[in-house]
């Protein structure tokens, strides 16, 4: 387990996305959590460069996925905004 300490030396808890989802999320749950319609948006938002979070393929996995810690991060900044 990868325990972070933060900048006061306690351990970060992992994210509240991470523990539901993992650490890759697919299009459809990128879809549900960015509010996009479908995951067709998802894929139309990606090749027009207007996805807020990189898309990544895996050697290992078929399709595209994003890092839940930066769909969480985008999610935040959007909340701040």
């Amino acid at each position: 387990m990868n325990n972070h300490c933060g900048h006061n030396g306690l351990k970060r808890s992992p994210s509240k996305l991470s523990d539901k989802y993992g650490e890759l999320l697919n299009l459809e749950e990128v879809a549900d959590l960015l509010k996009y319609p479908s995951v067709a948006a998802v894929r139309k938002a990606h090749s027009r460069k207007t996805l807020p979070v990189p898309l990544y393929k895996f050697r290992t996995k078929t399709g595209l996925y994003a890092k839940t810690k930066e769909v969480e991060q985008s999610i935040n900044n959007m909340l701040r905004a």
